[in-house]
């Protein structure tokens, strides 16, 4: 199974910087944190406190800086946590099934998603989320809750870990829920008021933190219609009824069959045909039988997945993508291909059948997983395009030939930033040029990019240009495509 692992993970690893801003992000906040400033924004000129990313796997990244701060070892030691987690995946179905052979097969399946592969290899909080979430189902499972005892180190570990997954990921809260889920059952008020009381005492620093300094922006932006869109305000009952239709469809009919069999790319603007519709709804049917067909712990796998979906039913729909499942996936395929073996089982037995039936037939889904990771490979061989070759070269000639500390106004701040190592902004998405002009007064900012990777260069930041060349130096050009460092006179 590691030898597997090693080399489908050698196959699909890309060693670019992923142009997704979230990962650049992480990467700031960690070396910040490294660097002793505290949980800052070191690329903003007033390093603000961040209260945006959990300070999970920023805090993950510090401790890897003290051997390397090379982007490519952090994106390794990824590798490694998904490695991890995947061991763990196995010993916490082999737990719960008691058979080697079925959870062999899963591990193995998911050791092959792409989804899993592709996160395995960029700076993001997906794999480092899964890994902690599976130590803690692993420690969970060890704890002998019939006996009443706040000694066991399995207990403290379940615990710890439960927290730490919160924050590295807010949607850990969904481990409290499977837990407390199982509890309720079990009728286990001891147990459960323990891991409810442990999470709030572990979630507060954050949360107090996060309400000093103005109110926690997720819980803003997932009260807002549209994130991207501050101006159209406030999320009322009747929009978060409808999102939860929109996202229930989503996930049915994409996002789910997508996490567990990466064949066909989510077509996001469209809707679901009949026949994605049949698909998913014959496949959360599965799912579910699945889970009630486990011989235990099936209100804990319950719990976890209800309080995760819950969670995502409500998440503003503009936010899709299969990634806000992709630690699930393993998960999901464990209670599909468990519903599956059931049913096969009580066909086997209808027909007569005495032989135990093996499991390792489900191995057959693993033709499933060769395009996937094949298109992984190539994704992970393309080079950048030229537009995006030119926007990172003008961050290192910056770099390079301006010393002082200076701030750059561009459309991907933070991950320009890893380029120039200078202090980095947005331009206001103002229509009006003077307002635009005016923000960049305000930020105190010495020079802009206009880029060809970002529309909103065109849509805010050009305009202003066009209209005020006078506020405006050409200090550097890269053409094809046509790239302009500018330098802003205040």
């Amino acid at each position: 199974m590691a030898l597997t692992f090693i080399i489908a993970y050698a196959y699909t690893f890309d060693s670019k910087v992923a142009m997704l801003g979230d990962n650049a992000s992480y990467y700031m906040l960690g070396k910040a944190l490294s660097q002793g400033e505290g949980y800052v924004s070191i690329s903003s000129n007033s390093h603000n406190p961040n209260n945006h990313f959990p300070p999970g796997y920023p805090a993950i990244i510090s401790v890897i800086m003290l051997i390397s701060k090379d982007i490519t070892f952090i994106k390794v030691f990824n590798g490694l946590l998904l490695m991890a987690g995947l061991w763990l995946l196995f010993e916490v179905l082999l737990r719960i099934t008691e058979n080697k052979a079925f959870s062999f097969t899963i591990t193995l399946l998911s050791v092959l998603n792409a989804h899993l592969l592709f996160y395995g290899s960029i700076m993001m909080s997906e794999v480092p989320f899964f890994f902690m979430s599976m130590l803690s189902l692993y420690f969970f499972i060890q704890v002998d809750f019939d006996k009443w005892t706040l000694k066991s180190p399995a207990l403290v570990g379940s615990i710890l870990t439960m927290v730490f997954a919160y924050y590295i990921r807010s949607l850990g809260v969904a481990i409290l829920g499977g837990y407390v889920l199982f509890f309720l059952f079990k009728k286990n008020w001891k147990y459960a008021t323990t891991y409810f009381m442990s999470f709030v005492v572990g979630f507060l620093p954050w949360f107090i933190r996060g309400q000093n300094l103005g109110g926690s922006s997720y819980m803003k932006q997932l009260t807002m219609i549209n994130p991207y869109q501050p101006a159209l305000g406030q999320a009322g009952f009747g929009d978060f009824v409808d999102r939860f239709f929109t996202n229930f469809g989503r996930y049915i009919t994409w996002e789910i069959p997508s996490a567990i069999f990466p064949i066909k790319e989510p077509t996001y603007g469209g809707e679901a045909t009949g026949g994605e519709w049949f698909l998913g709804l014959v496949l959360l049917g599965v799912m579910i039988y699945g889970i009630w067909s486990l011989p235990k712990f099936r209100w804990l796998i319950a719990g976890y997945l209800l309080g995760n979906f819950a969670i995502l039913m409500i998440w503003p729909d503009v936010w899709i993508g299969v990634r806000f499942i992709v630690p699930l996936a393993p998960l999901l395929l464990f209670v599909l291909l468990n519903g599956i073996y059931e049913l096969v089982k009580k066909l086997y037995t209808a027909l007569g059948k005495k032989k135990v039936l093996s499991p390792v037939y489900l191995c057959v889904f693993v033709l499933f997983a060769f395009s996937p990771v094949n298109k992984i490979h190539d994704q992970a061989k393309k080079e950048y395009s030229p537009a995006w070759k030119n926007y990172f070269a003008m961050g290192t000639w910056l770099k390079r030939n301006v010393k002082e500390k200076v701030t750059v106004s561009c459309g991907k701040p933070v991950l320009f930033y890893l380029y120039s190592d200078t202090y980095t902004s947005r331009y206001k998405f103002a229509q009006d040029p003077e307002e635009l002009i005016k923000d960049l007064e305000e930020r105190e900012v010495d020079y802009v990019v206009i880029d060809q990777v970002y529309g909103n260069t065109f849509r805010y930041l050009l305009p202003a240009v066009r209209k005020h060349p006078e506020r405006f130096q050409r200090i550097h050009h890269l053409p094809n495509p046509d790239t302009y460092l500018l330098k802003f006179k205040r």
